[in-house]
């Protein structure tokens, strides 16, 4: 009888086309998250959130956050890179992009975005290509201000106290002469702060096409094409430099024994012991956007070189991948795709839940939840810029709710080196790309500092870089350059 019933219900579903098939589990993908300063304890919570968004969706993906301290960041991405145990990482603080393509760590994008990712490539436009390597597509750079200028950034209630007007600094003569005003004021604080090991100042600028330093590069000016490989270090924009070390240094600006300084730059000026520092930002109201929350005191800032440059250094610093070894692509490059264009899911990754980590204020910023701060909060809220596109987020108080816009804006106007979207591939000449490193932590600090017989090292420090092969560097460059340039 009751197989008989079972029968006869099966023919009128049959017949009316209803199916009894098991719903599909969810595809379930681990994603790396780095933890800084915040233990992250409430990760299960804002994972749940982020899970519930998806189902409301009706994306049938989970998330699983792989949560790596700081300090262990890239030896466990390694690791994870070589058993498919992770889906999407950020490449931060790992060798390059050209690098983990080059030995097979990633999966190419160009098909799975061409499918599933038409929000990243509509997000970032012609930035996307900064992520090529050989022509093929490895990720997504992290959406954020692409260019960098020179800024010195400073203390402003002692510019304020002292009538310095930040605006009227331009250049590295101007800042010169309002650090002497400071330097007579306060004779015993230091005018140009440095990090460990002594440096000081980024070089703006210039495109590093692809190394850490610039062991061959463009020096860019405004409306150049110019695609000449240079060495940086015998160009008249680098003995600039030198001879402004060499002034500052007389002139006292430096902190004693900066060498040997533990700690970074900004950490100075905000203990007390430096007026300044400086800094590389698109502008003056990002440089201090970004930099007051960490300085703790007010600052201004003053954009000390011409223009802003997007590099493909610059952009692809901070790239999303997908590991080649991930079983579960498709699913990742969906996910990528909602952080980078859903408001409400990039909001939670940055900032954490509202009205548990952050409430909204009357000026559409935020701010952290009652009795909560940077630390005590149990998402790291201010980890936003680790994820794809922080632009579509609140912005954390005191930015205006339009802070982002200018960030946006600045991709737009900035200049853009010709050799934005060439990736360099190091393969053929890695041991020459080593070994002049090390000659440029020999003595570029020494140099910019003025210490010693600066004259004597500026001759070793060249002859060095020429036996240890920059001119092989330069060739290499300029090789892949013009063949990049042909097809472009």
């Amino acid at each position: 009888m009751k197989k008989t019933l079972a029968l006869f219900l099966s023919l009128i579903l049959l017949l009316s086309g209803i199916s009894f098939a098991a719903a599909e589990e969810p595809v379930t993908i681990h994603v790396a998250y780095m933890l800084t300063m915040n233990p992250a304890e409430g990760r299960q919570e804002v994972q749940d959130a982020v899970n519930e968004l998806l189902a409301q969706k009706g994306m049938n993906i989970k998330v699983e956050f792989v949560c790596i301290d700081f300090a262990s960041w890239s030896t466990q991405i390694n690791l994870m890179l070589t058993d498919g145990s992770i889906d999407l990482f950020n490449a931060c603080f790992m060798p390059s992009l050209s690098v983990l393509a080059d030995n097979g760590s990633l999966a190419p994008m160009d098909d799975l975005y061409a499918q599933y990712g038409q929000g990243i490539l509509e997000t970032l436009d012609e930035y996307i290509d900064c992520a090529r390597v050989d022509g093929v597509l490895y990720g997504a750079p992290k959406l954020n201000a692409f260019s960098t200028a020179l800024m010195y950034l400073m203390r402003k209630d002692i510019a304020d106290e002292l009538g310095i007007d930040p605006e009227s600094i331009t250049d590295l003569n101007t800042l010169t002469e309002a650090l002497k005003i400071v330097k007579a004021a306060y004779p015993d604080m230091t005018m140009i702060s440095n990090g460990n090991g002594g440096a000081y100042m980024d070089f703006s600028g210039v495109d590093f096409l692809g190394t850490e330093d610039p062991l061959g590069c463009l020096i860019l000016e405004e409306g150049s094409t110019d695609l000449t490989v240079q060495n940086y270090y015998t160009s008249d924009a680098f003995k600039e430099l030198l001879a402004y070390g060499k002034l500052w240094s007389e002139l006292g600006f430096f902190m004693k024994d900066p060498l040997n300084a533990q700690d970074g730059s900004m950490a100075y000026v905000s203990n007390g012991l430096a007026f300044g520092s400086f800094v590389s930002y698109s502008d003056e109201e990002t440089t201090v956007s970004v930099q007051q929350k960490s300085v703790g005191k007010e600052i201004y800032a003053s954009q000390v070189t011409p223009q802003a440059w997007a590099t493909t250094n610059n952009v692809s610093g901070m790239t999303w991948c997908v590991p080649a070894l991930s079983k579960n692509q498709e699913a990742a490059v969906q996910f990528l795709n909602e952080l980078f264009t859903d408001a409400a899911l990039s909001n939670l990754v940055c900032n954490g839940i509202e009205n548990v980590h952050y409430v909204l204020t009357d000026e559409g910023n935020i701010t952290f939840a009652e009795g909560l701060d940077p630390m005590s909060t149990s998402w790291p809220s201010g980890m936003g810029t680790f994820w794809p596109n922080i632009c579509i987020t609140h912005p954390w108080s005191p930015d205006p709710a339009d802070v982002y816009d200018n960030w946006l804006a600045s991709n737009e106007t900035c200049g853009k080196s010709p050799a934005l979207g060439f990736t360099f591939s190091a393969e053929d000449v890695a041991d020459e790309v080593s070994a002049c490193a090390m000659v440029v932590d020999k003595y570029v600090s020494a140099l910019m500092l003025n210490i010693g017989d600066t004259d004597a090292l500026y001759a070793s420090f060249l002859s060095e870089l020429e036996v240890s092969g920059i001119d092989d560097i330069i060739a290499a460059k300029q090789a892949q350059l013009d063949a990049w340039a042909a097809i472009q």
